[in-house]
């Protein structure tokens, strides 16, 4: 497979692949092997390696790749225009600042993703620009060990390799990862891309492992005895190569191997485990040169003579020079060339590590971090993370501190925002061994900490850290602090949902009565928080009245990023059909200012609102433009937050489109996405999958697999008033009809009023008037009409636009047919189909072509079968087409039994066309009040019509009318 997958990246058609296996299976070895090879082809390889102990800096693998990238060049090749990311490339390896072109000319960005964003394009363009010399392999070897940055890097060139000559081979321990291990969200997401392979690599067999044995003891051992070796070692190369090289040194190979009478000889048993089998061989070593391992394994796997050189004092250089050379005669360590060693396998450093007592530990982490601080020269910053880990793993707590802060810091500034979340967890850690409280550092390495957890997108715990670190700064009277606290707590709130034991309302009121009137961009932005969370803890007016104030000083003051960020708060707010013009105004105020501030993040929101409001008033073309822009922003950002967000939008045009199909492709990727973040994120994000997840489903005609758990859900959480009519429409598909009444009359209870009047109101008319149709409720259908007719002229959309149920005039028109309005319900219908077919909403279409024959058959009126059986044809074509199986079964049916059935009057000469009407009404039972209501008469006048048609039909009763409307083809259900 690699070979095959070098081939194909020596064309231009990057691959890559991970070797998973377990620890000592030949990973590496095979890697390196893959190597040679590749480098025999014309390839440069460039490898990057992951350390499992503690200190490595940010990106470590990636800056070993792009040291080596830069090294192996003349300086006078070109590298290629880097863009404002060579800045931050030459951050991560400050020595290598004068072979980048323009590495001094980026600005640093506030919008944290963004500023990563240029980073990695950086590097991207850097490999690119290098593979286009001369075709590369970037080898990333124990993955499992990588941290967070390193991998969000990883995600971001991966897709980009496919068309390039660039190879990736990356190794890790298949038996490290857990579902919340970092790799296996990187992993999940390069599983997508067809490019990217995955190899396991199994253990020797018997015969491999023979050969093995052979190479490495130069003498073909008896085939029991591999046999037995093989059966203990499940043919693990490492365990193997250490058995041996241990029954070597016992002198046991040497000699002449007796087959057992039955169990192999104590002498040659294997020992229970392989760390007793690395403690055999270190005790065959001297004690000079174990002592000197014991040093080496503090500082790590890799080690520098410089460093074990000055730590190991006052042991002389020549008797250092000596036990390491003890060491590479044993195969215990390896010269890793330019000063540097490495052991040979990372167990061995452990066994070696695990054997020291706690205070000899901490007195060599002391001596370490000693050595590398005398060594670090003026500039530190690639040794912060060593220094932290030492001197904290030393028991000196102040520098401990001192350096992991600094550490943080710098990850921090580096992009690494995974990294410094766990620096500033550290330096937490080691503050609370102090014997002495320091409650102004902790508050403050509290907020260092929670905005490394929100910009690392672990939001859940940065809520926590956040809340902690405000109500920390509001008891020690720290207005700054307390104020950012405050904000970075609101936003993660309003992202996860407000938490029931602390809002942040309370936390931001505080901030605003500390914060002095001279500092008022700050005063806006707390203000601005402010009005949102009010908004959410239902005081609508209070909040819109501060937000108003805000946005107007925020305008006044010129600057376009508070201008950007104040507007954002305003997409919250409810704003009906008769604002959807300014809201679409706003949105774009908003987008200008945050384009030109650089703040992708708030034009990407702006972006998505303008999308909900074209969709709302037709404008598809927009829509499109919009989403081809969303992309670009996606692109910049590589947030899953957003990539989530504009999958959901692709899916709703599909939906939309009726391309069934590509939906749900969409919403299996937005699920994947979705699986890799925490259960409140998950929650959050699957709401608005859900609700696409439900409309495809239903018009598979799928429901079926929903109804449990949506009745489950509705019945274990507060969200009925969200899912309410959703519920009633599953019922009511499913022809449960009297659940789906009782969940009608629980939705109508003052009449209607208890529904969420947010971005989600309009879909539950719509979903509110096909039950209302289904269950012939006339009485209701006057009020749902009477709510929804302000849509008149508009789509009905879902929140941020993650579902359009098309035209409105749709759920109108059947409304009105229920009130057995039929003018009006002619004008929508009529009104809806243009819209549809204008705004290409096919699925939208096709059902109003159904809802309309069903409509036209129930007036009866001259023309309105052959009209009706057009309609349906031409809704069931589309439905086959569409894969749309619940719309194309109703369709069937009703066209079917439409065919079966002669031609009926369309009314009785003995009657009225109001008596006509009025008749239609009786049949489906109806009482005098709702006839009154339904063609706005009065009750006498009803009363004179039902005695006219009780004479003219010779009926004694309304039964007998009712009768008599069947036999003549007037009820609404006479003929289909």
């Amino acid at each position: 497979m690699l070979r095959a997958a070098l081939e194909q990246a020596l064309s231009r058609r990057g691959r890559g692949v991970m070797i998973a296996g377990e620890p000592g299976i030949g990973k590496t070895r095979t890697a390196q092997e893959f190597s040679e090879h590749a480098a025999q082809q014309g390839a440069s390889v460039l490898w990057g390696r992951c350390h499992e102990e503690a200190g490595a800096p940010p990106y470590w693998p990636w800056v070993q790749i792009i040291r080596s990238l830069l090294q192996s060049r003349a300086p006078e090749a070109p590298l290629g225009d880097l863009g404002p990311g060579a800045a931050d490339i030459a951050d991560l390896a400050p020595e290598m600042r004068d072979r980048l072109p323009g590495s001094g000319a980026g600005a640093r960005l506030k919008d944290t993703a963004e500023a990563r964003f240029r980073m990695f394009e950086a590097i991207r363009r850097l490999l690119a620009g290098a593979c286009e010399r001369q075709a590369l392999v970037l080898v990333l070897d124990d993955l499992h060990w990588a941290d967070a940055p390193s991998l969000r890097l990883l995600e971001f060139l991966a897709p980009e390799i496919a068309d390039t000559p660039l190879m990736l081979v990356g190794t890790y321990r298949a038996t490290e990862l857990s579902r919340q291990h970092p790799l296996s969200n990187t992993l999940g997401g390069l599983a997508r891309a067809p490019h990217i392979a995955r190899v396991d690599l199994p253990g020797l067999s018997v015969e491999e492992a023979q050969a093995f044995i052979t190479a490495a003891a130069g003498t073909t051992p008896p085939a029991w005895f591999i046999r037995s070796l093989h059966q203990q070692t499940e043919g693990n190369p490492l365990f193997l190569r250490e058995i041996v090289r241990f029954l070597e040194q016992q002198g046991i190979l040497s000699a002449e191997i007796e087959a057992p009478d039955s169990a192999l000889p104590r002498v040659i048993r294997v020992p229970e485990g392989l760390k007793e089998v690395i403690g055999r061989r270190l005790n065959l070593l001297s004690p000079a040169c174990n002592e000197v391992l014991a040093l080496a394994s503090v500082i790590g796997r890799n080690f520098s003579l410089d460093v074990l050189m000055r730590a190991a004092q006052p042991l002389g250089a020549d008797e250092l020079i000596e036990a390491l050379d003890e060491a590479l005669a044993a195969h215990i360590i390896n010269d890793a060339g330019n000063g540097r060693y490495q052991f040979i396998h990372n167990l061995v450093r452990v066994t070696l590590y695990d054997e020291l007592s706690a205070s000899v530990r901490r007195r060599m982490h002391r001596t370490v971090g000693t050595a590398l601080e005398a060594l670090g020269g003026g500039d530190r910053r690639a040794v912060l993370p060593e220094l932290a880990h030492h001197f904290g793993a030393g028991g000196d707590l102040d520098r401990g501190i001192d350096f992991a802060v600094r550490a943080g810091q710098s990850a921090d500034a580096l992009l690494a925002f995974e990294d410094a979340a766990q620096f500033f967890q550290m330096a937490l850690d080691t503050l609370a061994l102090r014997a002495a409280a320091d409650d102004i550092a902790r508050c403050r390495l509290l907020f260092q900490l929670g905005e490394a957890q929100r910009k690392s997108g672990e939001f859940t715990r940065a809520q926590t850290t956040l809340r902690d670190a405000a109500e920390a700064a509001r008891d020690l009277n720290l207005p700054d602090l307390l104020a950012n606290a405050a904000l970075a707590y609101e936003r993660i709130s309003w992202r996860l949902g407000r938490p029931a034991d602390a809002p942040p309302e309370g936390l931001l009121a505080d901030a605003l009565r500390l914060v002095p009137e001279a500092e008022i961009k700050l005063r806006v932005e707390l203000t601005g928080a402010l009005a949102r969370s009010l908004l959410y803890a239902g005081s609508e007016k209070e909040a819109r009245e501060r937000l108003d104030f805000a946005i107007a000083i925020a305008r006044k003051s010129g600057d376009q990023a508070l201008l950007a960020r104040t507007l954002e708060y305003l997409f919250d707010f409810p704003w009906g059909p008769d604002g959807t013009r300014n809201l679409l105004a706003l949105a774009s105020e908003s987008l200008e200012a945050a384009v030109l501030s650089g703040n992708t993040e708030v034009a990407f929101m702006a972006r998505v609102r303008r999308v909900a409001c074209f969709l709302e008033l037709g404008d598809f073309e927009a829509v499109k433009d919009e989403i081809v822009h969303l992309s670009r922003d996606d692109a910049r950002l590589r947030q899953r937050d957003y990539a989530i967000g504009l999958i959901g939008l692709r899916a709703a045009m599909a939906l939309m489109r009726g391309e069934l199909d590509a939906a749900e492709r969409l919403l299996a990727e937005a699920n994947s996405q979705a699986s890799g973040t925490d259960t409140t994120q998950r929650a959050n994000q699957m709401a608005f999958i859900g609700v696409q997840v439900f409309t495809l489903r239903r018009e598979q005609g799928r429901l079926k697999e929903l109804g449990s758990v949506l009745t489950h859900f509705m019945r274990t959480t507060s969200a009925a008033s969200v899912w309410g009519p959703g519920l009633a429409v599953l019922y009511a598909e499913l022809d449960r009809l009297d659940e789906t009444r009782v969940e009608f009359e629980r939705l109508a209870a003052r009449d209607f009023n208890d529904l969420p009047r947010d971005g989600r109101w309009a879909t539950c008319l719509a979903y509110l008037a096909e039950v209302c149709t289904a269950l012939k409720d006339a009485r209701r259908a006057v009020m749902l009409y009477r709510l929804l007719l302000p849509y008149a002229d508009r789509a009905l959309v879902l929140g941020g636009g993650f579902v359009c149920s098309g035209a409105s005039g749709r759920h109108l028109g059947m409304l009105a047919a229920a009130m057995s309005n039929w003018p009006a319900s002619e004008r929508h219908f009529e009104a809806a189909l243009a819209m549809n077919t204008r705004i290409g909403a096919l699925l939208p279409l096709a059902h109003t072509r159904h809802d309309y024959a069903a409509m036209l058959l129930a007036r009866g009126a001259p023309g309105d079968r052959e009209q009706a059986m057009a309609l349906l044809r031409s809704s069931l074509s589309s439905a086959r087409k569409m894969g749309a199986h619940a719309l194309e079964e109703r369709a069937a049916a009703r066209l079917q039994q439409l065919e079966a059935a002669p031609p009926t009057s369309a009314g009785d000469p003995d009657l009225t066309p109001r008596e006509v009407e009025v008749l239609r009404l009786i049949a489906i039972g109806r009482t005098n009040a709702d006839i009154a209501t339904a063609l706005a008469i009065s009750l006498n006048t009803v009363a004179t019509h039902v005695r006219s048609i009780l004479a003219k039909t010779g009926s004694s009763n309304r039964t007998e009318a009712a009768a008599h409307a069947m036999r003549r083809g007037l009820a609404p259900g006479a003929d289909h």
